[in-house]
């Protein structure tokens, strides 16, 4: 019995202890203990890259390897038209976190031309910020990351919604090559 009563009192003093070190991160604002940093509204690459951000970014990128032969019939569509494309995504989110160092890395590869691509940070509530109620309802942004992809004429062709129907680079091979494609929850 006293075994148990004592292990009652170090649980509750553990417990105790670590809500009260939590507190006080939290009240002096320190994140040492999250391993992202929210950004929210437009933000480029190098912005992405100068916080604690980079971590995952860096980690997503160097592990991930498109497949070489859907790289070059994008960088043929690449050729033959211009793309703009905007991307909606969470510092937060698992998804984006995983999605946007890849999406970064086929673009290179296909030399897209990154003047070309607008990144926008939303909250969890996936919140495009800076627009219009109206402007966000057109968006539609209910999952992240979205990528959406433009014409030069700025008509949406189409987009990525959260994760591939194939691979990432597949997926966007066929908005690219205006091939009939519906992402995962276009039912």
């Amino acid at each position: 019995m006293n075994k148990l009563v004592s292990l009652f009192i170090i649980l509750g003093l553990s417990l105790g202890f670590s809500s009260f070190i939590s507190s006080e991160f939290a009240a002096e604002g320190k994140t040492d203990l999250q391993d992202y940093k929210l950004m929210l509204g437009d933000f480029n690459l190098e912005e992405l890259k100068s916080t604690v951000n980079k971590t995952w970014f860096n980690s997503g990128y160097e592990s991930y390897t498109p497949k070489a032969e859907v790289i070059v019939q994008i960088k043929s569509e690449l050729k033959n038209s211009e793309f703009h494309i905007s991307v909606y995504m969470g510092t937060w989110c698992p998804d984006s976190r995983r999605e946007f160092p890849h999406l970064i890395k086929i673009l290179n590869q296909a030399d897209f031309n990154l003047d070309n691509l607008r990144i926008v940070g939303v909250d969890r509530d996936k919140i495009v910020p800076n627009v219009s109620e109206v402007e966000r309802e057109k968006l539609n942004v209910f999952n992240v990351p979205t990528l959406i992809v433009y014409d030069t004429n700025g008509n949406e062709l189409n987009r990525f919604v959260e994760f591939p129907q194939e691979t990432l680079e597949k997926d966007l091979l066929k908005i690219f090559s205006k091939e009939d494609y519906k992402h995962v929850y276009d039912f």
